[in-house]
Parts: structure tokens; sequence; C-alpha cells
């Protein structure tokens, strides 16, 4: 059976276009289509897989499923919203915006996100990790990434780098405290935590845990270029719980040393050591390139200490 994406469905109406993978010929799409009667929302973005027939008008899809996840089958199984893999929108609109409509799945123990140091606005609201659905018409929102009031911000660098792991299944490595190395796939993200499935078992795991991860692909050249700092080592310093403990990273600097393309050194808390360029910066998360190739995604409230050395072009 050949594959899409919906590329535009009106609720109302009960009908939209598959944008397909094989072709530059879109497919009409009626709701009767549907496999899944349970599946109400189909949303912009959501792959499915379908056959096709030649009708009046062109190309009309017949006998269309939804291509879901374990994971989006698991959260469809509980009634939770089911996240359009791909991330796209109307046309017009832009990328990663969406619209509070409901929030379900609360935990109002849990801790806020800490951020890179005190120029961080504080999110009281932050604790109740909504799970956000996206309002027909708009791209949805991935697993509770923003408090209700900022939902019709931008996603960050680093919540759709997240995103995009759980969409694809991404085999990864987690980098803990005490040098522990956690393999997993991640199912869930809220502001402050992780949802994790390491070898079966299915974890939660604080952010402030995590000091930096990277996938398996590059596992190996990681650990080949990482160093240690012996002496902030043996400070033995324990994962940063509030703003004010957090190095104030300038995020504004990070992003003229991508500009120019300075290398930096990053320091974690625990010593450990990373040497590249800048991919990418958000406000909790920042992506290397190291020397040899290999990508990392550091968390800002694990830093140390941070260097740029400017580039030879620069002189």
């Amino acid at each position: 059976m050949p594959t899409g994406r919906i590329k535009y469905y009106n609720f109302d109406k009960g009908f939209g276009f598959i944008a397909q993978d094989s072709s530059d010929a879109d497919v009409f799409l009626h709701s009767s289509a549907m496999k899944q009667p349970e599946y109400e929302e189909l949303r912009v973005g959501q792959r499915v897989k379908y056959n096709v027939v030649e009708g009046e008008k062109g190309l009309v899809a017949q006998h269309v499923e939804v291509l879901l996840t374990p994971t989006e089958r698991r959260w469809l199984r509980q009634g939770k919203a089911i996240i359009p893999r791909g991330y796209s929108g109307f046309p017009g609109q832009n990328q990663g915006q969406f619209v509070a409509e409901e929030a379900v799945h609360a935990d109002a123990s849990a801790p806020s996100r800490p951020g890179p140091g005190p120029r961080r606005q504080p999110h009281s609201e932050d604790a109740a990790h909504p799970v956000l659905k996206g309002r027909p018409g708009l791209s949805a929102a991935p697993p509770a990434v923003r408090p209700l009031e900022q939902a019709s911000k931008q996603l960050s660098f680093g919540d759709l780098y997240i995103l995009k792991q759980i969409n694809l299944e991404t085999s990864m490595f987690f980098a803990l405290y005490n040098r522990v190395q956690l393999p997993a796939i991640v199912l869930e993200m809220t502001l402050s935590s992780l949802t994790l499935n390491s070898n079966g078992q299915e974890q939660v795991l604080a952010k402030t845990d995590v000091k930096y991860c990277y996938k398996d692909m590059d596992a190996a050249k990681v650990q080949a270029s990482l160093e240690v700092d012996d002496a902030v080592k043996g400070l033995r310093l324990e994962p940063v719980l509030r703003d004010e403990e957090a190095y104030a990273l300038d995020t504004e600097v990070v992003r003229a040393a991508r500009k120019n393309g300075d290398s930096i050194e990053v320091t974690l808390r625990e010593g450990e050591i990373f040497r590249g360029i800048v991919d990418w910066v958000s406000p909790y998360e920042i992506k290397l390139i190291l020397e040899n190739g290999a990508k990392v995604v550091v968390f800002l409230h694990a830093l140390y200490d941070f260097k740029v050395f400017p580039s030879k072009k620069a002189f």
C-alpha cells in the first residue's frame, strides 16, 4: 500500500488531501475512507497508508489507515491526544505553533524545569505539566512541552530535537551522574522529565539528572572524544536543582560562536569535556558537532565551564 502524510483536513466537512511519498499528485481523502473509526482526530502531518482509485475529479484514497508508533497506539488506548509525526501545519502557519485546548494527565507535584541561570524567567505554572492538545486547524503540540499561557509560542530547538527522537523511536544514550550511560528510547517529554524505555523497562527521568545525550550510532565517537578534568571531577558536584545554582551561560555568545564558526569547549559538573562547533542552542540545551563528527546534546544545567576558541578565519 502507498504511504503519505496528511496535507490538509477539514474537520467540519470531513475531507482533506494526502501528500504522497511516491508522487507529487495529492490524493483526496474523505472521512468515510478511514479504517480506524476510533481515531477521530486526524491531523495535518499524520502519516497514513491507503489504497488509491481514480475518481471523477482525480485520485481518491480508500481503506486509509493511520500509521501509529507503539507509543502512539498506547496513548490512543489511554485516551491521550495523538501527536502528528512530521510536525507540519497548514501553509502559511509557523512551524511548530499550536494552541492549548485541553490539559490532562497533570502532575502538580513535579518540580519546574531548571534553566541556564538567573536570566531565565521563572514559570510557576510549569509544575502542572499540562499535556496540550492541538486545536483543529493548527499543528498539534508534542507531549507537555509548554505551560498554557505560552501555548502559541514557537517550540525551542531542544523541544523539537526530543520530539523528533520520539517520533523516530531513536535508540539513544543518556549520560547521568555517577558515570551512568543509560541506553534508552524516549517515549514522552514534559518540561522537567523524560519518560524512557530502557531495555524494555519504562522509567521517568528528571531532566536535572541528565548531563548530555547522543544517538546510539554516535556512541563510539562520543566516547572516543570525551576527556575529563580531574580537578572538576574531584569536586563531586551534584545535579543542579535551582536556577541560581546553574552556570549563567550567555546564549548570545554561543550564537555568535556558531555564526563565526568558532570552536567551543564545554566542561560539565563531573568533569567531562567536549570540544566542537555549535549546531544549535536553546534556553536549556546546546547541540555540538564534535571534532570527530559525532553529535551530542548537552543540558545547560549540567554545565560547569564554557570557552570559545575563535576560528582562524576571524583573523
